[in-house]
């Protein structure tokens, strides 16, 4: 099974666990032709005026150390994907805190969508990069990565056609599922309504309970018990030419 989950804006500048740069880093990356992506990346980085700057980065001020690493991204130190990223998601997950079984488990089955690289195996090795969600810089945008990539990535996602789709919906238009996967969705209210911004923290929570009990399969979480999670209900419903089962939780005040 595989476990698609989204990118944080946030990342780790520097981390204890990465290794140097290397040339040609992403060369075994699923997606194709990005040494001209991140060229002009890169080249936007080192050319633009900072009111460019802070609308592709989504920030009011250019921090100079977070800007020199994304402008050095081809010789910047490298980083398991699963650890650069330092959202909410990400810190709910806490990947460091697992045991070694649970990390392997977790390697072999997450896929990030990143908004720079295409599809990201857990242990594809990145550097610090900066990037809004759906922002461009010359003739880049993501949709447009993942269109051109598009049976590329299918192709390697057919390996497997049991999903729990953890993206968020910009994710999950970038790539749709053909009808022929078997998708598992959760979502999750709390007094009654529907959780939108810190549903990122319980897809976290989800996706660690899942390596720690080692999910066999994707039918499993219809009886897995989750702390600070009550599974309501299990409904199917009409996806493209198939179906989609989406897993409604309630979330348990404390």
């Amino acid at each position: 099974m595989w476990f698609l989950f989204s990118p944080s804006e946030k990342k780790y500048l520097h981390h204890i666990s990465e290794t140097p740069s290397k040339e040609g880093f992403f060369k075994n990356f699923l997606a194709q032709n990005l040494q001209a992506v991140l060229q002009q990346y890169t080249h936007y980085l080192k050319t633009s005026n900072e009111s460019s700057l802070q609308k592709l980065f989504g920030a009011k001020q250019i921090i100079l150390e977070e800007l020199a690493l994304a402008q050095n991204l081809f010789t910047s130190p490298l980083l398991d994907s699963i650890l650069r990223y330092n959202g909410v998601a990400y810190n709910a997950l806490d990947f460091e805190t697992l045991d070694k079984k649970s990390q392997s488990y977790l390697k072999e089955r997450v896929l990030i969508f990143s908004n720079l690289f295409g599809i990201l195996r857990a242990d594809d090795k990145i550097p610090y990069y900066d990037l809004k969600q759906g922002e461009g810089f010359l003739n880049f945008e993501t949709k447009k990565l993942y269109r051109d990539n598009q049976e590329i990535f299918l192709q390697f996602l057919k390996k497997d056609k049991e999903v729990l789709d953890l993206r968020a919906g910009f994710y999950q238009k970038c790539l749709e599922l053909p009808e022929e996967f078997l998708i598992y969705e959760p979502l999750f209210i709390k007094n009654g309504k529907v959780v939108s911004h810190y549903a990122k923290h319980y897809r976290g929570i989800l996706l660690r309970e899942c390596a720690k009990k080692t999910l066999a399969s994707l039918k499993d979480l219809e009886n897995m018990e989750i702390q600070g999670l009550r599974l309501l209900e299990i409904q199917t419903k009409p996806y493209k030419k198939s179906q989609k089962i989406f897993l409604t939780y309630e979330v348990k005040n404390a």
